[in-house]
């Protein structure tokens, strides 16, 4: 996909930002009025360039996003209830909680095991050429190939990034946008044998429609460098990750990230952050050719 014009890039920066806060601020009110005002449109008109723009209405994003992490929530920490999950998420009550999982899986909150994978979801998918590990291929993972699990520290860092929707069914525009974002960063007189680099998922296929999954490529830079074009900075904060090095293929990628929401949160101390699963990456992927990938999958976590 090449790079938008100006004016529609402005338009779809200024609702990333609304969708960036409400991730932020599941558990608050988020009025109409008030996500108007952090995209910078009218009230008035807000509504329907963000269904234009976006295939889905306002309420239905807050509400899309709210299921999605409460979701998460319950799959990786068994011993978080349905009803802490739903107010921590910023449902009114568990019963909208329990309506709007009924409606968008098909299934009773209360009946799912949290390990079997929603196939049932009215939206759900199957990615191509990954596949779905029992608890017991990821236990024996753990015991044959190794798996170890390192916690580390990231610092606050301020991150220009390049985002691309649908990106697990649109490889190509992935490698076209992280070509952008080098190009960008070369050009302001980045050097690549110095960047750091992420592939961050704002949303976890598993239960997001594909075609509203994002993922951004990420370079961390300077307070002072411009931005111009489809570049976008955000202030990322300091947080603690959960991370495996990953050698090998997108399916190795695949089973390091089943392994650690599905496996390894679960039986630890931690639950995942309010924050992106990232790519850490050690090479350049266009320096392996996209075929073979040297990077750490990390996973944000905060303790229980």
């Amino acid at each position: 996909m090449p790079a938008r014009p100006a004016q529609q890039n402005l338009y779809f920066q200024r609702i990333d930002a609304v969708l960036g806060y409400v991730r932020e601020n599941l558990n608050e009110g988020l009025s109409l009025e008030t996500l108007a005002r952090v995209a910078g449109f009218s009230p008035f008109h807000f509504h329907r360039l963000f269904k234009a723009l976006t295939g889905e209405t306002v309420n239905d994003m807050v509400l899309r996003l709210r299921l999605e992490r409460a979701v998460i929530l319950l799959r990786s920490t068994p011993q978080l209830s349905i009803t802490d999950a739903a107010f921590e998420c910023g449902f009114k009550s568990v019963s909208v909680f329990s309506r709007a999982f009924k409606k968008r899986y098909d299934l009773n909150a209360r009946q799912w095991d949290r390990q079997s994978p929603l196939k049932n979801s009215k939206n759900g998918q199957v990615l191509d050429g990954f596949p779905r590990y029992t608890l017991e291929n990821l236990s024996e993972f753990a015991g044959r190939d190794g798996l170890p699990v390192r916690l580390r520290s990231l610092p606050a860092q301020r991150l220009a990034y390049i985002r691309v929707y649908d990106a697990y069914r649109k490889f190509s525009q992935v490698k076209e946008a992280y070509q952008r974002l080098m190009a960008w960063y070369c050009a302001n007189g980045g050097r690549l044998e110095n960047i750091t680099l992420y592939g961050m998922s704002q949303d976890d296929p598993d239960v997001t429609p594909l075609r509203l999954c994002r993922f951004d490529w990420c370079v961390a830079v300077p307070a002072n460098w411009p931005v111009d074009g489809d570049v976008t900075v955000t202030d990322f904060p300091a947080c603690q990750v959960a991370t495996i090095r990953c050698q090998g293929g997108l399916e190795q990628e695949d089973k390091a990230f089943q392994y650690l929401f599905r496996y390894w949160l679960p039986r630890s101390r931690y639950q995942p952050a309010n924050l992106p699963a990232m790519e850490i990456y050690r090479r350049q992927p266009a320096e392996l050719g996209w075929e073979t990938y040297d990077l750490d999958c990390a996973v944000p976590v905060v303790a229980l």
